[in-house]
């Protein structure tokens, strides 16, 4: 069997066919910045020159354009038919686009409009379900219609709600859900662990799976036996450093520089790290680190800081893949997965790293790159 696989590598995708991978690129990324980069040029001219620099005038455009090189990403992609899906996101709006998967890639604009922030898709028949970022840190998952460019939002709350799976029932969807703490001013003060939630579609009914206080129960999907499979990870609460005066005037610059990292955050949630602005207390090594479920880990080390084995993937052993039958008995199937699917009866994961095919205990890796953070298989 040709296995066939689409993944997210730093905020552009990819496909991995016929022992080969090539990047996919965006020919609405690329119209963004190729029309970012004109207004820049052509209005360089107001803003150049004794006077202009005198009057202490920057140039709006050549921020506009330093944002989007930061805040414009690929932010999702699955299959859809014999072509794939792919969600976008730029400092002004978000869509979503089919693509052929041929050579010459021809797309077409399924939905696009401001406010509309995808980060996860899954498609299934007919439908296809979204998680939608919100500016005030909210997300909830969205069901649309093939080829209508309406959604309809079906979660609610003060929640960060991923990782949608529609099962191939048509009503029932698994997804990961985790709650917000804030203060009187409304601001987040910490975010709870995950659970693994199911929803009626019919019935509106909603059970929770697994959930507790010391784990994250991440990216549920249904195995092609009927099994339910999903990632568990510790619950780790972030911790804060405590900043000095000095520290905090530092902070006050970086903030002001860095005002496009908002976008970034929506546009590219598992986070490239590039140009991102120095942030007192930051290690030297941050620009090796990338955002993964609200995590960082460093993609030039091991999952295991004690073996000398280079070719480990990045994600602790911590985060196991389990499957769990129909008596609710739970296995263990993979440690230091980033995320998963399945091709056939065979599991193709991604260990950070690499995307590796396991079947029947044999591991054929298939592709190296810096960091792949989300895969999905070509059924």
């Amino acid at each position: 069997m040709s296995t066939k696989v689409l993944f997210l590598s730093d905020g552009e995708m990819a496909v991995y066919a016929d022992g080969r991978a090539r990047t996919l690129h965006s020919e609405r990324m690329a119209k963004y910045m190729d029309t970012a980069r004109e207004l820049e040029n052509r209005n360089a001219w107001k803003y150049e020159g004794a006077s202009a620099q005198f009057q202490g005038r920057d140039n709006p455009y050549e921020r506009h354009r330093r944002m989007a090189e930061n805040a414009c990403r690929v932010t999702a992609v699955a299959p859809c038919g014999d072509q794939l899906l792919y969600a976008l996101v730029t400092p002004d709006m978000g869509g979503l686009y089919l693509k052929a998967l041929d050579e010459n890639g021809a797309e077409g604009n399924w939905l696009s409009e401001r406010a509309f922030l995808p980060r996860d898709l899954h498609v299934q028949g007919d439908q296809v379900a979204a998680a939608l970022d919100n500016p005030q840190g909210e997300c909830h998952i969205a069901l649309l219609d093939a080829g209508q460019a309406r959604y309809r939002i079906i979660t609610q709350g003060d929640t960060q709600d991923t990782a949608p799976f529609l099962c191939a029932d048509g009503r029932t969807l698994y997804y990961a859900s985790a709650g917000y703490a804030r203060n009187e001013a409304g601001l987040i003060l910490a975010k709870g662990p995950s659970a693994l939630l199911k929803l009626d579609l019919m019935t509106g009914a909603l059970d929770a799976v697994y959930e507790d206080d010391a784990t994250d129960y991440l990216r549920p999907k249904i195995g092609p036996e009927g099994a339910l499979y999903f990632i568990r990870r510790p619950y780790e609460q972030p911790k804060g450093k405590r900043l000095t005066l000095v520290d905090r005037a530092k902070n006050v610059g970086a903030f002001f520089k860095g005002v496009g990292r908002l976008f970034q955050f929506i546009g590219d949630p598992e986070g490239s790290a590039k140009r991102q602005p120095r942030v007192a207390g930051q290690r030297d090594d941050a620009a090796q680190k990338r955002m993964l479920e609200g995590v960082l880990v460093d993609v030039t080390r091991a999952t295991d800081a004690n073996t000398d084995d280079a070719d480990r993937g990045c994600v602790p052993d911590s985060w196991v893949l389990l499957r769990r039958e129909a008596d609710e008995t739970l296995t263990e199937v993979v440690k230091g997965a980033a995320d998963y699917d399945f091709d056939g009866n065979a599991l193709v994961y991604s260990d950070g790293r690499k995307i590796i095919r396991l079947e029947e205990g044999k591991k054929t890796v298939l592709h190296k790159a810096v960091f792949i953070p989300r895969i999905a298989v070509c059924k």
